[in-house]
Protein backbone atom coordinates (compact mmCIF):
# COMPACT_ATOMS: atom_id res chain seq x y z
CA UNK A 1 0.00 0.00 0.00
CA UNK A 2 1.40 3.26 -1.06
CA UNK A 3 1.44 5.95 1.28
CA UNK A 4 -1.36 8.06 -1.07
CA UNK A 5 -3.11 5.79 -0.46
CA UNK A 6 -3.00 5.03 2.97
CA UNK A 7 -3.29 9.08 3.56
CA UNK A 8 -6.66 8.93 1.67
CA UNK A 9 -7.76 5.71 4.23
CA UNK A 10 -6.55 7.65 7.14
CA UNK A 11 -9.22 10.57 4.89
CA UNK A 12 -12.29 8.48 4.89
CA UNK A 13 -12.04 8.56 8.78
CA UNK A 14 -13.56 11.78 8.55
CA UNK A 15 -16.62 10.64 6.52
CA UNK A 16 -16.76 7.69 9.59
CA UNK A 17 -17.20 10.65 12.17
CA UNK A 18 -19.73 12.48 9.74
CA UNK A 19 -21.94 9.42 9.03
CA UNK A 20 -21.71 8.50 12.89
CA UNK A 21 -23.11 11.91 13.40
CA UNK A 22 -25.65 11.74 11.73
CA UNK A 23 -27.05 9.11 12.88
CA UNK A 24 -26.92 10.25 16.20
CA UNK A 25 -29.03 13.77 15.14
CA UNK A 26 -31.58 11.24 13.42
CA UNK A 27 -32.09 8.71 16.26
CA UNK A 28 -32.76 11.55 18.46
CA UNK A 29 -34.58 13.73 15.79
CA UNK A 30 -36.69 11.06 14.78
CA UNK A 31 -36.76 7.91 17.03
CA UNK A 32 -37.24 3.92 15.93
CA UNK A 33 -40.12 3.68 12.95
CA UNK A 34 -42.26 1.07 11.97
CA UNK A 35 -40.69 -0.92 9.37
CA UNK A 36 -37.23 -0.99 10.51
CA UNK A 37 -36.20 -2.71 14.18
CA UNK A 38 -32.78 -1.34 14.36
CA UNK A 39 -32.62 1.72 12.56
CA UNK A 40 -28.77 2.84 13.88
CA UNK A 41 -27.77 -0.94 12.41
CA UNK A 42 -29.10 0.09 9.29
CA UNK A 43 -27.43 2.95 9.15
CA UNK A 44 -23.80 1.84 10.06
CA UNK A 45 -24.39 -0.54 7.47
CA UNK A 46 -25.39 1.94 4.37
CA UNK A 47 -22.42 3.77 5.58
CA UNK A 48 -20.03 1.26 5.13
CA UNK A 49 -21.32 0.63 1.61
CA UNK A 50 -20.76 3.90 0.96
CA UNK A 51 -17.52 4.06 1.96
CA UNK A 52 -16.27 0.84 -0.33
CA UNK A 53 -17.99 2.72 -3.42
CA UNK A 54 -16.02 5.92 -2.39
CA UNK A 55 -12.63 3.83 -1.85
CA UNK A 56 -13.44 2.44 -5.15
CA UNK A 57 -14.22 5.46 -7.20
CA UNK A 58 -12.18 7.68 -5.56
CA UNK A 59 -14.43 10.51 -4.88
CA UNK A 60 -12.57 12.16 -2.41
CA UNK A 61 -13.13 15.15 -0.46
CA UNK A 62 -14.33 18.36 -0.74
CA UNK A 63 -15.77 18.46 -4.19
CA UNK A 64 -19.13 18.37 -5.96
CA UNK A 65 -18.90 14.02 -5.95
CA UNK A 66 -18.84 14.12 -2.09
CA UNK A 67 -21.52 16.36 -0.83
CA UNK A 68 -24.01 14.22 -3.38
CA UNK A 69 -23.06 11.32 -1.88
CA UNK A 70 -23.50 12.93 1.36
CA UNK A 71 -26.98 14.39 0.57
CA UNK A 72 -28.00 10.32 -1.04
CA UNK A 73 -27.10 8.87 2.25
CA UNK A 74 -29.22 11.53 4.65
CA UNK A 75 -31.94 10.91 2.11
CA UNK A 76 -31.79 7.40 2.22
CA UNK A 77 -31.11 6.74 5.95
CA UNK A 78 -33.79 9.08 6.97
CA UNK A 79 -36.32 6.49 6.07
CA UNK A 80 -35.15 3.86 8.55
CA UNK A 81 -36.23 6.02 11.04
CA UNK A 82 -39.75 7.78 12.48
CA UNK A 83 -41.29 10.79 12.28
CA UNK A 84 -43.31 12.24 9.12
CA UNK A 85 -41.65 13.35 6.21
CA UNK A 86 -41.43 17.07 7.41
CA UNK A 87 -39.43 15.98 10.26
CA UNK A 88 -37.39 13.89 8.17
CA UNK A 89 -36.59 16.06 5.76
CA UNK A 90 -36.04 18.74 9.05
CA UNK A 91 -33.12 16.08 10.11
CA UNK A 92 -31.61 15.91 7.17
CA UNK A 93 -31.33 19.87 7.32
CA UNK A 94 -30.09 19.54 10.67
CA UNK A 95 -27.49 17.40 9.16
CA UNK A 96 -26.45 19.57 6.68
CA UNK A 97 -25.87 22.31 8.97
CA UNK A 98 -24.36 20.86 11.30
CA UNK A 99 -21.80 19.29 9.09
CA UNK A 100 -21.61 21.58 7.14
CA UNK A 101 -20.57 24.61 9.29
CA UNK A 102 -18.16 21.97 11.76
CA UNK A 103 -16.54 20.87 8.55
CA UNK A 104 -15.66 24.12 6.80
CA UNK A 105 -15.17 26.18 9.93
CA UNK A 106 -12.34 23.47 11.14
CA UNK A 107 -10.62 23.32 7.31
CA UNK A 108 -10.74 26.84 6.52
CA UNK A 109 -9.43 27.72 9.74
CA UNK A 110 -6.67 25.26 9.29
CA UNK A 111 -6.32 25.90 5.65
CA UNK A 112 -5.39 29.45 6.38
CA UNK A 113 -3.05 28.86 9.34
CA UNK A 114 -1.12 26.25 7.21
CA UNK A 115 -1.69 28.36 4.10
CA UNK A 116 -2.76 25.79 1.84
CA UNK A 117 -5.58 25.47 -0.35
CA UNK A 118 -8.74 24.01 1.80
CA UNK A 119 -8.64 20.49 -0.74
CA UNK A 120 -5.22 19.91 0.95
CA UNK A 121 -5.94 19.81 4.71
CA UNK A 122 -6.91 16.21 4.47
CA UNK A 123 -3.46 15.51 3.97
CA UNK A 124 -2.56 16.42 7.60
CA UNK A 125 -3.13 13.36 10.15
CA UNK A 126 -3.88 16.49 12.81
CA UNK A 127 -6.25 17.87 10.74
CA UNK A 128 -7.73 14.86 10.32
CA UNK A 129 -8.08 14.28 14.07
CA UNK A 130 -9.13 17.67 14.74
CA UNK A 131 -12.20 17.47 12.22
CA UNK A 132 -13.69 13.87 13.38
CA UNK A 133 -13.25 15.08 16.70
CA UNK A 134 -15.19 18.53 15.55
CA UNK A 135 -17.69 16.34 13.38
CA UNK A 136 -18.39 13.84 16.31
CA UNK A 137 -18.90 16.27 19.23
CA UNK A 138 -21.11 18.52 17.02
CA UNK A 139 -23.26 15.14 16.80
CA UNK A 140 -23.30 14.91 20.02
CA UNK A 141 -24.30 18.52 21.57
CA UNK A 142 -27.17 18.64 18.73
CA UNK A 143 -28.40 14.97 19.64
CA UNK A 144 -28.27 16.14 23.20
CA UNK A 145 -30.12 19.85 21.84
CA UNK A 146 -32.57 17.76 19.92
CA UNK A 147 -33.83 15.52 23.14
CA UNK A 148 -34.27 18.79 25.14
CA UNK A 149 -36.36 20.48 22.22
CA UNK A 150 -38.79 17.23 21.63
CA UNK A 151 -39.50 17.81 25.28
CA UNK A 152 -39.98 21.44 25.47
CA UNK A 153 -41.61 21.93 21.66
CA UNK A 154 -44.02 24.66 21.15
CA UNK A 155 -43.55 25.78 17.44
CA UNK A 156 -46.41 24.52 15.52
CA UNK A 157 -44.90 22.75 12.02
CA UNK A 158 -46.07 25.87 10.02
CA UNK A 159 -43.59 27.86 12.27
CA UNK A 160 -40.57 25.56 12.45
CA UNK A 161 -41.04 25.47 8.59
CA UNK A 162 -40.34 29.39 8.23
CA UNK A 163 -37.41 29.09 10.94
CA UNK A 164 -35.74 26.91 8.71
CA UNK A 165 -35.65 29.14 5.87
CA UNK A 166 -32.47 30.90 6.65
CA UNK A 167 -30.59 27.73 8.08
CA UNK A 168 -31.40 26.25 4.52
CA UNK A 169 -29.63 29.44 2.90
CA UNK A 170 -26.94 28.74 4.97
CA UNK A 171 -26.73 25.01 3.61
CA UNK A 172 -26.52 26.28 0.38
CA UNK A 173 -24.26 29.16 0.62
CA UNK A 174 -21.76 26.55 2.28
CA UNK A 175 -22.19 23.95 -0.39
CA UNK A 176 -20.88 26.99 -2.59
CA UNK A 177 -18.02 27.67 -0.23
CA UNK A 178 -17.08 24.39 0.29
CA UNK A 179 -16.87 23.46 -3.79
CA UNK A 180 -15.93 26.90 -4.85
CA UNK A 181 -13.01 27.63 -2.33
CA UNK A 182 -11.47 24.11 -1.97
CA UNK A 183 -8.45 25.17 -4.50
CA UNK A 184 -6.97 28.14 -2.92
CA UNK A 185 -6.02 29.15 -0.15
CA UNK A 186 -8.75 30.92 2.04
CA UNK A 187 -8.37 34.64 2.10
CA UNK A 188 -9.47 36.48 5.00
CA UNK A 189 -12.70 37.02 3.23
CA UNK A 190 -13.35 33.81 3.32
CA UNK A 191 -12.89 33.20 7.06
CA UNK A 192 -15.06 35.78 7.65
CA UNK A 193 -17.49 34.17 5.05
CA UNK A 194 -16.91 31.00 7.26
CA UNK A 195 -17.16 32.44 10.74
CA UNK A 196 -19.89 34.57 9.48
CA UNK A 197 -22.24 32.13 8.48
CA UNK A 198 -21.45 30.03 11.69
CA UNK A 199 -22.15 32.62 13.68
CA UNK A 200 -25.15 33.65 12.52
CA UNK A 201 -26.63 30.45 12.78
CA UNK A 202 -25.77 30.13 16.40
CA UNK A 203 -27.70 33.67 16.71
CA UNK A 204 -30.85 32.31 14.69
CA UNK A 205 -31.38 28.98 16.74
CA UNK A 206 -30.74 31.42 19.96
CA UNK A 207 -33.65 33.69 18.74
CA UNK A 208 -35.65 30.23 18.01
CA UNK A 209 -35.01 29.06 21.36
CA UNK A 210 -36.61 32.42 22.82
CA UNK A 211 -39.14 32.32 20.92
CA UNK A 212 -40.23 28.44 21.70
CA UNK A 213 -39.63 29.45 25.16
CA UNK A 214 -42.23 32.24 25.39
CA UNK A 215 -44.59 29.96 23.45
CA UNK A 216 -44.05 27.50 26.03
CA UNK A 217 -44.74 29.48 28.42
CA UNK A 218 -47.92 31.10 27.03
CA UNK A 219 -49.28 27.62 26.48
CA UNK A 220 -48.60 26.50 30.39
CA UNK A 221 -50.08 29.90 31.38
CA UNK A 222 -52.82 29.21 29.37
CA UNK A 223 -53.17 25.53 30.77
CA UNK A 224 -53.10 26.83 33.98
CA UNK A 225 -55.93 29.09 33.92
CA UNK A 226 -58.01 26.56 32.19
CA UNK A 227 -57.53 24.59 35.02
CA UNK A 228 -58.97 27.79 37.66
CA UNK A 229 -61.52 28.39 35.83
CA UNK A 230 -62.81 24.49 36.20
CA UNK A 231 -61.82 25.02 39.89
CA UNK A 232 -64.20 28.01 39.86
CA UNK A 233 -66.80 26.13 38.38
CA UNK A 234 -66.24 23.24 41.19
CA UNK A 235 -66.07 26.05 43.58
CA UNK A 236 -69.64 27.42 42.34
CA UNK A 237 -71.12 23.92 42.29
CA UNK A 238 -69.52 23.43 45.94
CA UNK A 239 -71.63 26.78 46.73
CA UNK A 240 -75.02 25.84 45.06
CA UNK A 241 -75.01 22.39 47.03
CA UNK A 242 -74.24 24.61 50.47
CA UNK A 243 -77.38 26.35 49.19
CA UNK A 244 -79.68 23.66 48.85
CA UNK A 245 -78.67 21.93 52.22
CA UNK A 246 -79.86 25.44 53.61
CA UNK A 247 -82.82 25.22 51.68
CA UNK A 248 -83.53 21.53 52.99
CA UNK A 249 -82.33 22.33 56.97
CA UNK A 250 -86.37 23.08 58.08
CA UNK A 251 -86.89 19.77 56.73
CA UNK A 252 -84.18 17.99 58.36
CA UNK A 253 -85.04 19.43 61.74
CA UNK A 254 -88.22 18.34 61.16
CA UNK A 255 -87.02 14.92 60.63
CA UNK A 256 -84.85 15.26 63.78
CA UNK A 257 -88.15 16.07 65.94
CA UNK A 258 -90.31 13.49 64.28
CA UNK A 259 -87.95 11.00 65.62
CA UNK A 260 -87.47 12.15 69.07
CA UNK A 261 -91.30 12.46 69.32
CA UNK A 262 -91.18 8.58 68.50
CA UNK A 263 -88.52 7.81 71.22
CA UNK A 264 -86.37 6.74 68.35
CA UNK A 265 -83.19 8.54 70.12
CA UNK A 266 -80.57 6.38 68.50
CA UNK A 267 -81.78 7.18 65.09
CA UNK A 268 -82.29 10.29 65.79
CA UNK A 269 -78.54 10.58 66.98
CA UNK A 270 -77.19 8.74 63.53
CA UNK A 271 -79.13 10.79 61.74
CA UNK A 272 -77.71 14.07 63.04
CA UNK A 273 -74.06 12.47 63.06
CA UNK A 274 -74.79 12.10 59.25
CA UNK A 275 -75.90 15.50 58.90
CA UNK A 276 -73.32 17.12 60.76
CA UNK A 277 -70.55 15.72 58.39
CA UNK A 278 -72.30 16.74 54.77
CA UNK A 279 -72.86 20.47 56.11
CA UNK A 280 -69.55 20.39 57.30
CA UNK A 281 -68.28 19.28 54.32
CA UNK A 282 -69.72 21.88 52.44
CA UNK A 283 -70.52 25.09 54.07
CA UNK A 284 -68.13 27.91 54.05
CA UNK A 285 -66.04 29.38 56.46
CA UNK A 286 -65.79 33.00 54.73
CA UNK A 287 -68.71 35.24 54.75
CA UNK A 288 -67.52 38.13 52.33
CA UNK A 289 -71.23 38.29 50.59
CA UNK A 290 -69.70 37.15 47.27
CA UNK A 291 -70.73 33.13 47.08
CA UNK A 292 -67.63 32.10 44.63
CA UNK A 293 -65.16 34.16 47.18
CA UNK A 294 -66.81 32.67 50.14
CA UNK A 295 -66.74 29.20 48.90
CA UNK A 296 -62.67 29.88 47.23
CA UNK A 297 -61.47 31.11 50.34
CA UNK A 298 -63.17 28.46 52.57
CA UNK A 299 -61.60 25.70 50.34
CA UNK A 300 -57.81 27.10 50.50
CA UNK A 301 -58.51 27.89 54.36
CA UNK A 302 -58.86 23.76 54.93
CA UNK A 303 -56.01 23.01 52.72
CA UNK A 304 -54.04 25.41 54.82
CA UNK A 305 -55.06 23.68 57.87
CA UNK A 306 -54.42 20.09 56.58
CA UNK A 307 -50.54 21.34 55.74
CA UNK A 308 -50.33 22.84 59.35
CA UNK A 309 -50.64 26.68 57.79
CA UNK A 310 -52.52 29.29 59.72
CA UNK A 311 -54.08 31.86 57.32
CA UNK A 312 -55.61 35.11 58.61
CA UNK A 313 -58.39 37.22 56.75
CA UNK A 314 -59.22 40.67 56.83
CA UNK A 315 -62.18 41.41 54.76
CA UNK A 316 -64.29 43.83 53.31
CA UNK A 317 -67.65 43.05 51.85
CA UNK A 318 -66.68 41.80 48.37
CA UNK A 319 -70.05 41.37 46.68
CA UNK A 320 -69.24 44.07 43.63
CA UNK A 321 -65.63 42.99 42.44
CA UNK A 322 -63.96 44.96 39.46
CA UNK A 323 -63.51 41.51 37.28
CA UNK A 324 -64.95 38.09 36.13
CA UNK A 325 -65.25 35.14 38.40
CA UNK A 326 -62.51 33.16 36.49
CA UNK A 327 -60.13 35.87 36.52
CA UNK A 328 -60.51 36.57 40.40
CA UNK A 329 -60.24 32.77 41.08
CA UNK A 330 -57.02 33.00 39.51
CA UNK A 331 -55.44 36.06 40.99
CA UNK A 332 -56.67 34.23 44.25
CA UNK A 333 -55.86 31.13 44.13
CA UNK A 334 -52.57 31.30 42.73
CA UNK A 335 -51.46 33.96 45.32
CA UNK A 336 -52.72 31.63 48.22
CA UNK A 337 -51.68 28.13 46.61
CA UNK A 338 -47.99 30.01 46.46
CA UNK A 339 -48.29 31.43 50.04
CA UNK A 340 -49.32 28.29 51.36
CA UNK A 341 -47.17 26.00 49.96
CA UNK A 342 -43.88 28.60 50.99
CA UNK A 343 -45.50 28.64 54.43
CA UNK A 344 -45.28 25.40 55.20
CA UNK A 345 -41.89 24.91 54.83
CA UNK A 346 -41.66 28.21 57.10
CA UNK A 347 -41.36 28.42 60.83
CA UNK A 348 -44.16 29.62 62.60
CA UNK A 349 -45.93 28.59 58.89
CA UNK A 350 -48.20 31.63 58.85
CA UNK A 351 -50.54 33.36 55.76
CA UNK A 352 -52.12 36.94 55.87
CA UNK A 353 -54.87 38.29 53.54
CA UNK A 354 -56.05 41.42 53.65
CA UNK A 355 -58.53 43.52 51.23
CA UNK A 356 -59.51 47.14 51.30
CA UNK A 357 -61.92 49.05 48.68
CA UNK A 358 -62.48 52.61 48.11
CA UNK A 359 -64.63 54.60 45.44
CA UNK A 360 -61.67 53.70 43.17
CA UNK A 361 -59.90 50.39 43.79
CA UNK A 362 -59.48 47.19 45.36
CA UNK A 363 -56.11 46.90 47.39
CA UNK A 364 -55.15 42.76 47.50
CA UNK A 365 -52.58 42.27 50.00
CA UNK A 366 -51.24 38.59 50.42
CA UNK A 367 -48.14 38.20 53.06
CA UNK A 368 -46.63 34.41 54.46
CA UNK A 369 -43.39 33.12 55.79
CA UNK A 370 -40.87 31.80 53.75
CA UNK A 371 -37.81 29.79 54.69
CA UNK A 372 -35.32 32.08 53.46
CA UNK A 373 -35.71 35.54 51.58
CA UNK A 374 -35.95 34.73 47.96
CA UNK A 375 -33.70 37.14 45.67
CA UNK A 376 -35.77 39.35 44.11
CA UNK A 377 -34.31 41.45 41.08
CA UNK A 378 -35.65 45.39 40.90
CA UNK A 379 -38.84 43.63 42.18
CA UNK A 380 -39.22 41.72 39.02
CA UNK A 381 -41.48 38.56 39.56
CA UNK A 382 -39.42 34.82 40.31
CA UNK A 383 -38.21 32.88 37.48
CA UNK A 384 -41.07 29.57 36.93
CA UNK A 385 -40.11 27.19 39.12
CA UNK A 386 -41.97 24.22 40.60
CA UNK A 387 -39.42 23.50 43.06
CA UNK A 388 -37.71 25.99 45.75
CA UNK A 389 -39.80 28.40 47.49
CA UNK A 390 -43.33 27.85 46.37
CA UNK A 391 -43.45 31.62 44.19
CA UNK A 392 -44.25 29.70 40.57
CA UNK A 393 -45.65 30.21 37.47
CA UNK A 394 -48.79 31.26 39.02
CA UNK A 395 -47.36 34.73 40.03
CA UNK A 396 -47.15 35.28 35.99
CA UNK A 397 -51.23 34.33 35.78
CA UNK A 398 -51.90 36.57 38.44
CA UNK A 399 -49.38 39.56 36.46
CA UNK A 400 -51.19 38.71 32.99
CA UNK A 401 -54.58 39.01 34.90
CA UNK A 402 -54.00 42.25 36.55
CA UNK A 403 -52.51 43.45 33.28
CA UNK A 404 -56.29 42.70 31.83
CA UNK A 405 -58.10 45.19 34.09
CA UNK A 406 -55.28 47.79 34.42
CA UNK A 407 -53.98 46.97 37.86
CA UNK A 408 -50.39 47.04 39.13
CA UNK A 409 -48.66 45.06 41.74
CA UNK A 410 -45.20 45.44 43.96
CA UNK A 411 -43.88 42.33 45.39
CA UNK A 412 -41.15 42.00 48.39
CA UNK A 413 -39.12 39.70 50.38
CA UNK A 414 -37.39 41.08 53.70
CA UNK A 415 -36.63 38.77 56.99
CA UNK A 416 -38.32 35.76 55.63
CA UNK A 417 -41.82 37.84 54.36
CA UNK A 418 -43.21 37.80 51.50
CA UNK A 419 -45.79 40.20 50.32
CA UNK A 420 -47.42 40.65 47.12
CA UNK A 421 -49.58 43.66 46.74
CA UNK A 422 -51.69 44.61 43.90
CA UNK A 423 -54.40 47.55 42.71
CA UNK A 424 -57.34 46.89 40.64
CA UNK A 425 -59.34 49.96 39.39
CA UNK A 426 -63.47 49.59 40.16
CA UNK A 427 -63.44 50.20 36.38
CA UNK A 428 -62.07 48.23 33.88
CA UNK A 429 -59.45 50.68 32.06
Amino acid sequence: MTKEMLWFLMGHLVCIGQWAAFIMVEYAFLGRGRRFRFPCLWAALLAAVFLVASIRHDIGFFNVESVILNVIYLLVTVLFFGGSWNQKLSACLVNGIMCLLTENTVSYTFAWYKHIPVREVWRYRSCLFLLVAAVVGAGLLAAYIIRRWRREQALTPLQMLVMSFFPGIVVVLNIVLMVSGGSEVPSMMNMMLTFGLTIAVLIHLGIVQMVNDQMLLQQTLMVEAVRQKKSAEALLESYKTQRRLTHEFTNHTDALALLLQQGDYEGAKAYLSTLTKTIAANTTIMNTHNPLLDALLSKKYEEASRKGVMVYFDLPDLRDMPMGQTDLVIVLSNLLNNAIEAAAQADPPEVYVRMRKSEEEVVLSVRNRVKKDLNLVDGQLPRISQKGAGHGFGLWNVRDVLKKYGGEYTISCRECWFRFTCTIPLRKL
